[in-house]
Formats: C-alpha cells, structure tokens, sequence
C-alpha cells in the first residue's frame, strides 16, 4: 500500500478514485478525503437537486453521505467505481428524504381536510365545528415559533424555502420545526380522539 507524504500530496489530483479510496485509511487520510469529495461534491449535489428541488437539501444530502464515507473508511468496502457507489448512496438517501416529506405532506393534508370540511347537516356542522376548534386547541398549544411556522405553511400556503426567507433561518430549522408540530399535532389528535 502507498504511504502519504508531502511529497505525494501534489500527485493526488492525478490518482484515480480506485487508488485514492484505500489512502483515506492511512494516517493523513483527510487529504485524501478532500480531494474525493472536491472531484464528486458539485455534480452529486446537481444529481440530487433534480430530485429533491431543495438546494439547501441536496447539499445536506450530500455532505451526510461524505460524512458516513469518512466515519466508515476504515470498514469501507466499494465493490465498483467510488462515482457509482457515491451516486446510488445519494440516490437513496433522496428518496428517504422525499419520503419523509411526502408523509409530512399527507398528514398536513389530512389535518386541512379535516379542518375544512362542509358539513351537510346541522349536526354534522356541530361536530365539525367542534372537531376544528380541537384542532385550532392543538395548533394553539404548540410553542410560539412552531405555530408561527406551521401557520405560515398551512395558512399561507408557504413552502419551507419561503418560510426560511421570511424568517431568515435555515430551511433545516423550518423543517424541524414542522416535524415536532406535525408530531405535537398527531398525539393531541390520538389523545382526545379526533
């Protein structure tokens, strides 16, 4: 196996993917890393933008799949070419984010038809009537910035991005902060049985 040294650092650029990956073991490994994710980080992140349509998520997804690379490197196995086997890592990591998303969605869209409902009968209104002030109690119950943020996403029809811009904060920081309210939101439903 190559040994690192100071030397050698200038002719990493013209090393493969396949000669690079067994260096990141070694004591100076960091350089390795480096140039790895220097040669994939800008077109992974092309690859999963066109997926996620998040540029701030597709960065994320692909910085968390460098970071696994580099905390397993020393039981790394990649039985193909780095540039396949990071590609189909990103890939998965994008549907598991779009997932989440589309479950996020679903029961956001299940509390507004709930919500929103035109009841026929007068007694349907009443219940109606009941079952949306639960429901404005379980928004109203959420800490101050949660209901602010899922008020601007439900109410105002923003997006995460939009949210993000208006409240100068990051798109992570909306997407916490409407997970513990849809959280929050499910349990007060299941606790009093709406």
């Amino acid at each position: 196996m190559q040994t690192l040294s100071n030397s050698s650092v200038s002719s990493f650029a013209f090393m493969s993917d396949e000669e690079l990956l067994p260096l990141l073991k070694e004591q100076n490994g960091q350089v390795i890393f480096k140039e790895l994710f220097q040669r994939h980080y800008h077109l992974l992140c092309y690859k999963v933008y066109a997926l996620v349509q998040c540029e701030h998520s597709a960065e994320e997804i692909v910085s968390d799949v460098f970071v696994k690379v580099w905390k397993n490197r020393a039981q790394l196995t990649v039985n193909t070419k780095l540039k396949y086997y990071l590609s189909t890592a990103v890939r998965n990591q994008s549907i598991d984010y779009l997932r989440k998303q589309n479950r996020e969605r679903s029961f956001k869209a299940e509390i507004d038809r709930d919500y929103e409902c035109d009841y026929a009968s007068p007694h349907e209104r009443i219940v109606g009537e009941e079952l949306s002030q639960k429901v404005e109690a379980a928004i109203e119950s959420l800490p101050p910035k949660g209901r602010h943020i899922f008020r601007l996403s439900r109410d105002q029809g923003l997006k995460y991005r939009e949210i993000a811009e208006k409240l100068n904060i990051s798109i992570k920081t909306v997407e916490t902060h409407m997970r513990r309210s849809l959280i929050h939101l499910r349990s007060c439903i299941l606790i009093q049985g709406i």
